[in-house]
């Protein structure tokens, strides 16, 4: 992917990743029959054209044909001779059509390779395109965070992305993984430009996106430093808090950042990415109020204020202040008790002899035979009575109790308000299965399980499961709507490949998009 020159021309081979692939280059100059038809015409002569020798066995995109192969052989005896195209050498009768399967995603790559051939680009060092990549790959979900890539994920991704025949037509070997993994990691040569193109092509990025990119900032929560979100803080809604920890959300594979003040304890989650600079100011949850925002309640409530008023100037509900005021009693009990350590010692004398005097009994028999014994120690010894009771015993879990009619209703409703969410217009398509509804609700073994006996339940979902033609006409119909609302021109093979359509469903699609486009 970088320019160069040298007096031989040997070092552009180097530098560009040809002469270490192993992708061949073409034996003969190649041709399209109609392009030398329309140059007799014009110019009264024919005309090698320089996309036309890119390797591997590929096609006219102004007029759709396969490229054939002429008479002349690109290295020859004479390496000084120079053999001009003709009717003697290239058969113009030769007009062979390309497939839908074939110009779809042909088209696409060497559209990008006469790109490449026609612009001018800033050379870059192999750190840029390390950076360029891992940042994508994290982007798309192919790598975490911290940069590790996904590698059997990211395999398959592209393997179910890309036709066989592509990649054939290629001379890409189909189930190759070292040219991919060697996007993930520190580049440290150049890779065929081919490798390059299809790649950018599976990332939904193109050419200017490489070579233009400056900054590979990851941080879904955007640059530090953050604000703190504590109204009784000093530093409130300053950027004081230098690192955050981040986290996947299990249920929406959301990242999760955690914020800590380091003024005043006050600690937040907030899910991302952000997107504006006002979502910093946002956050999904407290995780801990923080000694001053604790202390400033203390305050307000030794003030003799309302619940209500103390919530408003705290910016929280009144149910919290409740919450927290019992907490603030519960603390000061605990802090009036006084233990006589002797007292202590002497409970805890008499606990552990009757446990030797009566091995076989559960703590609650033993409770029951000196209780006076056990109360003292519950109430002033409590950590040291869990530690030192007999265990408890285990319980068969078997539960006949269950309510089915209730646990029915219940779970219905958790699965509808799912549903929902899958089906929303601007929800990326994901189909609608059994494993995907119990993995959103937490009830996955539930239902794949007992779903015989949450009749309500099997019904909606039975209505609602996707078959994968269903679900590939439905990824269909989001690529359409998202095109038409950025003003895209609807083109059939534009629509498939977005759609992350497989070469054998073509044609089924295609019945599909002729009555719907």
């Amino acid at each position: 992917m970088t320019q160069s020159t040298s007096d031989d021309g040997k070092k552009i081979y180097m530098q560009s990743g040809i002469m270490a692939s192993s992708i061949p280059q073409n034996r003969f100059l190649r041709y399209c029959s109609a392009c030398a038809e329309e140059d007799i015409a014009t110019y009264g002569e024919m005309y090698w054209h320089r996309i036309h020798q890119l390797p591997g066995n590929l096609i006219c995109t102004k007029h759709e044909l396969w490229l054939e192969d002429s008479d002349v052989l690109i290295t020859h005896s004479n390496k000084h001779a120079f053999v001009l195209p003709a009717t003697s050498n290239c058969h113009l009768n030769r007009k062979r059509k390309i497939t839908w399967n074939n110009l779809i995603q042909l088209k696409n790559i060497v559209l990008q390779a006469e790109h490449l051939l026609n612009r001018k680009y800033q050379n870059q060092p192999f750190s840029h395109f390390t950076q360029f990549y891992r940042y994508h790959l994290i982007d798309k979900d192919f790598a975490s965070f911290k940069g590790q890539t996904k590698q059997k994920l990211l395999h398959e991704a592209i393997y179910n992305f890309y036709s066989k025949e592509l990649l054939k037509n290629l001379y890409i070997e189909v189930g190759d993984k070292e040219w991919i993994a060697n996007f993930s990691r520190k580049h440290r040569k150049s890779f065929h430009p081919y490798y390059h193109l299809l790649m950018l092509n599976f990332l939904d990025l193109d050419l200017d996106a490489v070579f233009k990119a400056t900054s590979f900032e990851n941080n879904p929560f955007n640059n530090p430093n953050w604000p703190c979100l504590n109204t009784t803080c000093p530093d409130y809604k300053e950027n004081v808090i230098p690192e955050i920890t981040i986290r996947r959300c299990e249920r929406t594979k959301k990242p999760i950042g955690r914020f800590t003040c380091p003024t005043c304890g006050f600690s937040y989650t907030r899910k991302g990415k952000d997107n504006n600079k006002d979502d910093r100011y946002k956050f999904s949850r407290i995780m801990d109020f923080g000694f001053l925002w604790k202390r400033e309640l203390q305050t307000l409530l030794n003030d003799g204020l309302s619940y209500r008023e103390i919530a408003r100037i705290l910016g929280v509900d009144t149910n919290t202040v409740i919450k927290y005021e019992k907490k603030n009693i519960e603390c000061e009990q605990k802090a009036k008790v006084r233990i006589d350590s002797d007292l202590v010692k002497e409970h805890r004398y008499e606990w552990i002899h009757l446990q030797r005097d009566f091995p076989g009994l559960s703590k609650t028999e033993l409770r029951k035979k000196r209780s006076e014994v056990y109360a003292y120690l519950y109430r002033h010894d409590g950590d040291w009575l869990k530690v030192n009771s007999p265990k408890r015993k285990k319980v068969d879990p078997t539960n006949n109790r269950v309510n089915w009619l209730e646990r029915d209703k219940e779970i219905l409703e958790k699965v509808q308000k799912v549903v929902s969410e899958l089906r929303g217009i601007d929800k990326k398509p994901v189909r609608i299965t059994v494993k995907i509804l119990g993995d959103s609700i937490g009830e996955r073994a539930l239902l794949e399980r007992h779903l015989d006996k949450l009749p309500e339940t099997r019904v909606f979902i039975e209505q609602v499961s996707e078959s994968e033609q269903d679900f590939r006409l439905r990824r269909v119909k989001y690529v359409i709507n998202e095109m038409m609302e950025k003003g895209e021109v609807i083109k059939e093979w534009k629509v498939l490949r977005k759609a992350g359509i497989k070469q054998e469903f073509y044609e089924e699609v295609l019945k599909f998009l002729k009555t719907n486009i």
